[in-house]
């Protein structure tokens, strides 16, 4: 008997809630012709650009040699926000100045402070050649 109260109330407390707030799915099929001059700054390791797509925008970072990390710019703090998203990179740290959050770029979009606990959305991307896909 006990047991069938505890999952009625566990129930009722969970149907309460509210619907969680996160980033959602949206298509992304990007070609990068990184030798472009709107793309000249990913020529250097360590530097990034904005581009338009995702949710927010994407955050393309120069990691090293061949490898480039793609995030999209919408932080993963209160998300739906139309101020939360990522406004500058200072160094390889991407900052959201609407709740102060701050991320690695060059860890996964691992997050280092503010109140976002969950790390940037990353998507898929291939470098071949002269070329940068990004997709989902």
């Amino acid at each position: 008997m006990k047991i069938r109260i505890l999952t009625l109330i566990c129930l009722l407390f969970l149907s309460c809630q509210k619907e969680e707030d996160y980033i959602p799915n949206v298509m992304v099929d990007i070609n990068l012709n990184l030798t472009l001059p709107e793309f000249s700054e990913l020529q250097t390791i360590g530097n990034y650009i904005f581009i338009t797509g995702g949710v927010k925008g994407i955050v393309v970072y120069h990691q090293s040699f061949d490898i480039y990390k793609t995030y999209d710019r919408n932080c993963s703090y209160q998300p739906s926000l139309s101020c939360s998203k990522i406004d500058s990179v200072n160094s390889t740290i991407a900052i959201c100045n609407c709740c102060d959050s701050k991320f690695l770029l060059g860890q996964n979009g691992q997050t280092i402070g503010g109140p976002a606990i969950l790390p940037l959305k990353q998507y898929p991307n291939t470098f071949l050649g002269d070329f940068l896909h990004i997709y989902n």
